[in-house]
């Protein structure tokens, strides 16, 4: 009876153990993928924010992809004069995730990616803050200008995608793939349904 009783008790032990290693493996699965959570900017819409709507009941944090936001306002200059810019700056850990730019309607009217996006939020197409420029111009055929705050831009319907000029080899205008520095990567990506 004795031999019965210890065999029952080893194998509910065994039974509770082998319970707790799987509970466990599924807790870290859980963990691994609300680490890797990734969102697409897809129309206009981020999470809660979606251009061309009113700045309102956006929630405070948002699971995996911002957890502040504070609200900004820039003054902006140039040959025509001065103008205010509003906006509000979203953060993750410390980090520039997005910014989204409100017209004089307090409506949001562009979506720009920054550095703190690149593992966080991708494009319909796949592309992201930190992409290789040299594989953006391959697999996206767009005519590329120059900006006055110091970079190179592209646009393909809604998107925007830039790449700081110290990124190109001794040229203004990128024509073609060598134009762009091995390392050169896509600084920042707008989404706006205004011409850019």
């Amino acid at each position: 009876m004795k031999k019965y009783l210890l065999c029952f008790i080893m194998l509910a032990g065994a039974t509770l153990l082998q319970a707790q290693v799987q509970r466990t493996q599924v807790q870290q699965s859980t963990t691994t993928q609300a680490a890797t959570t990734t969102f697409t900017l897809v129309n206009g819409k981020l999470g809660p924010v979606q251009v061309g709507s009113k700045f309102a009941n956006i929630p405070a944090t948002y699971a995996g992809l911002y957890d502040k936001y504070i609200h900004e306002t820039q003054t902006m200059e140039d040959m025509d004069g001065e103008w205010t810019v509003e906006y509000y700056q979203f953060t993750k850990a410390g980090k520039n995730v997005f910014r989204v730019d409100l017209d004089d309607t307090k409506k949001i009217s562009s979506i720009t990616l920054q550095e703190g996006s690149s593992s966080l939020v991708k494009t319909p197409d796949g592309f992201y803050v930190g992409y290789p420029a040299r594989t953006l111009f391959t697999k996206k055929r767009m005519e590329w200008s120059t900006y006055y705050d110091g970079c190179t831009f592209a646009t393909s319907g809604n998107f925007t995608y830039k790449v700081n000029d110290e990124d190109l080899v001794n040229i203004d205008i990128p024509q073609n793939v060598n134009h762009f520095k091995p390392t050169a990567k896509v600084s920042s990506i707008i989404y706006s349904t205004m011409e850019y």
